[in-house]
């Protein structure tokens, strides 16, 4: 299983949009644990589409969530209007601003000429400076909750997004080694999401069941392959007060 896991982040790290996104596998479990997956090549507007097709077919694991694009630091803190990020997409035929909010979240529509004219996102830094990442949140919850179903669903969009751009061969590959083509649904899968800085714990809980999850450099590791664990299950993160 750690051939798998290892092959699986050979093809995928670098892929982060407008820069390389790191890539970890965990040494001492037999789970399959992913971290560069979070960060999917995001220039292409054809493999963001894939990652909109993907929310639509999946959309009963987060029902009452939209879906919305993120831009981190390269120290995976959010960014802000203070970056002055401007980001277009852009082809040989047109180019059009995709307004960033003061939270360094962003939607993106469909739009079927920039997908007929493979249009790329263009961010006015360097790359490497910034990544962005599908975010999907229920409303209603505290900034320091994730809901289990809204993960899973942002697995789904990031695979697809990430599939889009990998060859056939490497897809055929990953899918012999992961049993199948449903990387995000593998009863062992562990997927590494970011959180703010300064993250002490992150705490999985339903009802009266609760068990603490792995922490790996700034993520926490969820367990989105687990069924026993039904979407609605919450994580509760814990941060580090400021000065201590």
């Amino acid at each position: 299983m750690k051939t798998a896991a290892l092959l699986l982040l050979a093809v995928l790290a670098g892929a982060g949009a407008f820069g390389p996104a790191a890539a970890a596998a965990a040494e001492d479990t037999p789970s399959v644990s992913v971290n560069g997956i979070r960060n999917p090549e995001m220039r292409s507007y054809r493999s963001v589409w894939a990652g909109l097709d993907a929310f639509d077919e999946h959309r009963a694991l987060a029902p009452a969530a939209p879906l919305r694009f993120r831009i981190l630091r390269a120290d995976g803190s959010p960014a802000t209007s203070a970056d002055s990020l401007v980001l277009r997409l852009a082809s040989d035929e047109a180019s059009v601003p995709v307004p960033i909010g003061a939270d360094g979240l962003l939607a993106i529509e469909r739009n079927r000429a920039a997908h007929d004219a493979d249009a790329t996102f263009i961010l006015n830094q360097k790359n490497g400076v910034f990544n962005a990442r599908p975010e999907i949140r229920t409303p209603g919850l505290p900034a320091d909750v994730r809901r289990l179903g809204d993960l899973r669903l942002e697995c789904r969009v990031m695979v697809a997004i990430a599939k889009e751009r990998m060859s056939f061969v490497a897809k055929a590959a990953l899918n012999t080694l992961m049993l199948g083509g449903d990387w995000c649904g593998k009863k062992d899968m562990n997927l590494a999401y970011p959180a703010p800085p300064g993250l002490e714990s992150a705490r999985l809980s339903h009802g009266e069941r609760t068990v603490e999850l792995t922490l790996h450099d700034k993520d926490f590791m969820a367990p989105i392959g687990d069924r026993s664990w039904p979407d609605d299950a919450l994580i509760t993160l814990k941060f580090a007060q400021p000065g201590l």
